[in-house]
Order: structure tokens, then C-alpha cells, then sequence
């Protein structure tokens, strides 16, 4: 369909400085849709809206994929353990998008091996017999099919893990998760959706003519702006009230140990799962699944989070870790739906996604994952157009979208710590121009991993990111 009548699109708002973009959102006296959240799903809402012709306004509280949508496991999977809930469903779905993201986005996606160690035959049959459902749930989607192998193949694959009698290897993906949403920013923007980062926006009733009144003030000089809307749409995940059960992830990163493959480690003690992936030159090792009241966003990993990995995976390695070895830990919060009946514990919720409609002309996104974000954007919008809230027009075409790149950053961790002065000015340059960066924060942690890698060198570069910064934004 066309835009609406009331939006004049003068092309991509690529490239818009803060100031522009805060000027283009109020040149229009309408727009068809208002996305509160900037996180994965909020990104993918505003994409796939501005892909089928509507206009889009998305306002975020923070910096874009400042929650859980940086933060998360980095891997790209249907759900080995959902299967343990039989939600087929839930599972096939995820394969599913899990292909479409390695086909939309191979800048920043790649499928990968994972082992799983097995101490006994009739362990590995039992996780063999489950991987090949997930082959086959997977179908034509599939990266990989999964197989039995011995103890030689797994020391090629982890020779850092301890000698294992047999093994069964299968396949998923991992991704640069906070580059990915930049990728989805970009298309947006593109496409003419309008983004405005630290701009907290709240409901201010409806006007005469049923649309939604929404207030946004920015957050670096409290400038304010009422926006009217056809459609208002909430995808503020582990913010997203009583709605949502929220499950803390810890994760640390160390020097490479020596993985070329992921190791899975479906059994723990305490009967959590723990994973380790070979990331961004690094090794991440990272859990799911303790139950919190509420989010609490820290630059490191709780305490006992770390000790309990360290102990955890080092007994399942040659040689133990120790917390010297650590260069970077951080926590996610998965946002989970808490049905009626549900127990207290997460590891038990479902990860499925619901849409709903919390007002005449608002719907609320809960739950979900990563994997799936281009699918509950799709279903969020399908389900404005079922409820009348927005005209029918174009049909979803995300499927087949390939995300734009910015190449400069996407491999910018290659030469991490290398850096000259020139290269770092020219970083951050394409972070506040093209990705809408405003603190050194923001380029160190979300547009470049190096806090998240390696927190002692971000905390040495950050003075000169500092000094670049002003140059470009003040």
C-alpha cells in the first residue's frame, strides 16, 4: 500500500542526524504505526511495517538493543530442550526463521557445529534420537544433520574438553546479536521508518478521531512532541509488566580455549543447561533460566552466576578456569509469558510469543526469542490489519529481505585492540552518523563487542572514543 496520506516520504531518513530525525517525526501531523521499544522485536516491527508501505515512527528509552536484544545466548536455534515440552510447534517455527535469518543476514550470521558429550551409548542414543526429530523438524530448513562421533572426532571439534567416550554432533547458528538489530535499524531507516533513540514515550489518550496520542520527550534536552497514531504497538520485553516471568542469563567470555565447535552440556548438577561457543575470537560459556522479580542491567555478571560457571564448565574441560581468565561477563533477562497455572520455575514457561490487543488501537508484543523476532514483528502487524486497527495493503515480505550491512563495524572486533587513532575516529564517526550512537557506552558495548569481549580494553579506549564523539555530536 501507499504511505498515509498525511506522510510525504521524502526517501530514506539514513544518515538523519539526532536533531533531523527529531524534526522529521514532527513534520507529520499522522502516522500509521508507533512502536514503544527498540529492541529486536520493536526493530523488526519497524521494518517489516515500512517494507509493506506504512509509516513508522519506533521511540526507545535507551540506546537500540540496549536490554536483552545485546545480551543474549549469540546462538541462532529452534529449541533442543523445547522439545522436552513437545512444543513441536514451537520448535519448527524457530527452525524456521533460524534459516531466515542465515540466509537475510550472513554479514552477521553463520550456522556452526555443536558437540554434545556423552559418557555413555545409551546417552547418546538418547540425544541422538532427539536430534534427529529436530532434523526433521527443521526440514528443508535444515543446516546440518546431525550424527554419532567418537572420542577422536570430538577432541578435533572441543579439544579443550576432558576425553569423552562418544558424542553426537548437530547443527544451529550463532550470531552477532547487537549488530544484527543495527542491521534491521538500518533497513528500517532505509525504507523510511524514523528511529529515535533515548526517547521515552507514553500514552496521552486518544484524539477526536480515535487515534492514539503518543508523548515523546527525549531524553538529552527533555524537548517533547505528542505524535498521533493509527496503530500503537508495545514491544518492551522483560519491561512489559505483569504480563511477562523474567529469566536471568549469566554469561562470561575468556581468551579462546579451543573451541572450533560449540559444546552443549544438556545436564548440569543442578539441572541447568550450559553451552560454550566459540564468539568473536573469543569463548563464551553462559546459562538461562534463574527466575528474577525484575531486571537489573549491570556491567558484569552476579558473582555467584560467575563462580558457578567457572566450576561448572571446568569440570567438563582438560584444564580448569579460573575468574583471571575472565575478560568480560554480562546478564540478559529473558522476557517469558507467564501463562495461568505456570509453575515458578522459567526453566518450564514457554517461549512462544503472544500478540495482544490492550487497547482499542494498541497491542502489546510479550515473549519470544531472538530467533523469532522477524516473525512476531509479522504477527503483530497481521494482527493490527485482523483487528481493523490498520488497512489491509502489502503482505509481509521480510522472508526475503537481505539486512543491510555496515561493513566498517560489522568487522570492526577483527582488529580489535589494534586500532589506530584514524581507524577509532572513523568508527565512531559511522556509529553516531549512521547507527544514531550517543555515548561512548553505546559504540564500545552495541555498535563494536569490546565491551563485551574484552571490558579492560574498552575501559582503556573509552577516553578516545570520548574525544571523537564531541567532534560529531557534542
Amino acid at each position: 500500500m501507499q504511505k498515509s496520506n498525511n506522510y510525504k516520504k521524502a526517501g530514506s531518513t539514513q544518515g538523519l542526524s539526532r536533531d533531523q530525525t527529531w524534526q522529521a517525526l514532527q513534520e507529520e501531523p499522522s502516522w500509521d504505526i508507533c512502536v514503544v521499544g527498540g529492541g529486536a522485536t520493536g526493530l523488526g516491527i519497524a521494518l517489516d511495517a515500512a517494507a509493506r508501505g506504512f509509516s513508522v515512527v519506533l521511540a526507545e528509552a535507551e540506546d537500540f538493543a540496549s536490554g536483552a536484544s545485546s545480551r543474549s545466548s549469540k546462538m541462532l536455534h529452534g529449541g533442543v530442550r523445547y522439545l522436552q515440552q513437545l512444543d513441536f510447534a514451537l520448535v519448527k517455527e524457530a527452525l524456521h526463521e533460524r534459516a531466515t535469518v542465515l540466509a537475510n543476514a550472513p554479514h552477521v550470521a553463520r550456522a556452526l557445529s555443536f558437540v554434545i558429550p556423552c559418557e555413555t551409548l545409551a546417552h547418546a542414543a538418547f540425544y541422538g534420537s532427539g536430534l534427529k526429530l529436530y532434523d526433521l523438524l527443521a526440514g528443508r530448513h535444515n543446516v546440518g544433520r546431525s550424527h554419532y562421533i567418537p572420542a577422536i572426532d570430538i577432541n578435533v571439534q572441543a579439544n579443550a574438553l576432558k576425553a569423552s567416550p562418544h558424542g553426537i554432533q548437530y547443527y544451529d547458528g550463532i550470531f552477532d546479536d547487537a549488530r544484527l538489530a543495527q542491521s534491521i535499524a538500518l533497513s528500517a531507516r532505509q525504507r523510511g521508518a524514523v528511529l529515535m533513540n533515548y526517547c521515552r514515550a507514553e500514552m496521552n489518550g486518544q484524539a477526536d478521531d480515535g487515534f492514539d496520542l503518543v508523548s515523546l520527550t527525549r531524553k538529552d534536552n527533555s524537548a517533547q512532541h505528542t505524535l498521533r497514531a493509527r496503530c500503537t504497538i508495545f514491544a518492551t520485553g522483560a519491561w512489559s509488566g505483569e504480563r511477562v516471568a523474567i529469566a536471568r542469563g549469566s554469561h562470561i567470555v575468556l581468551r579462546d580455549i579451543g573451541l572450533s565447535s560449540g559444546v552443549l552440556l544438556p545436564k548440569t548438577p543442578d539441572g541447568r543447561v550450559l553451552y560454550m561457543l566459540p564468539w568473536l575470537g573469543h569463548t563464551l560459556i553462559g546459562t538461562t533460566d534463574i527466575s528474577v522479580s525484575c531486571p537489573d542491567y549491570s556491567e558484569t555478571a552476579p558473582q555467584d552466576d560467575i563462580d558457578w560457571l567457572l566450576r561448572t564448565s571446568s569440570q567438563a574441560l582438560k584444564k580448569p578456569l579460573y575468574a583471571a581468565q575472565i575478560t568480560a561477563s554480562f546478564v540478559g533477562y529473558r522476557p517469558l509469558v507467564r501463562m495461568p497455572g505456570a509453575g515458578k520455575n522459567s526453566s518450564q514457561f514457554s517461549r512462544a510469543h503472544l500478540v495482544e490487543r490492550v487497547a482499542e488501537r494498541t497491542l502489546r508484543v510479550v515473549g519470544g526469542k531472538w530467533t523469532t523476532y522477524r516473525r512476531m514483528a509479522q504477527d503483530a502487524l497481521d494482527v493490527a490489519i485482523e483487528h481493523g486497527i490498520l488497512p489491509k495493503g502489502k503482505p509481509c515480505s521480510t522472508d526475503q529481505l537481505n539486512l543491510s550491512a555496515n561493513p566498517l563495524l560489522d568487522n570492526a572486533w577483527l582488529t580489535q585492540g589494534q586500532w589506530s587513532d584514524e581507524q577509532i575516529q572513523k568508527i565512531v564517526k559511522s556509529a553516531v552518523q549512521d547507527e544514531a550512537a550517543c555515548s561512548a557506552e553505546d559504540i564500545l558495548y552495541r555498535r563494536l563487542r569490546t565491551g563485551f569481549t574484552d571490558q579492560s580494553l574498552a575501559l582503556k579506549l573509552k577516553p578516545k572514543v570520548e574525544q571523537f564523539l564531541k567532534q560529531f555530536c557534542g
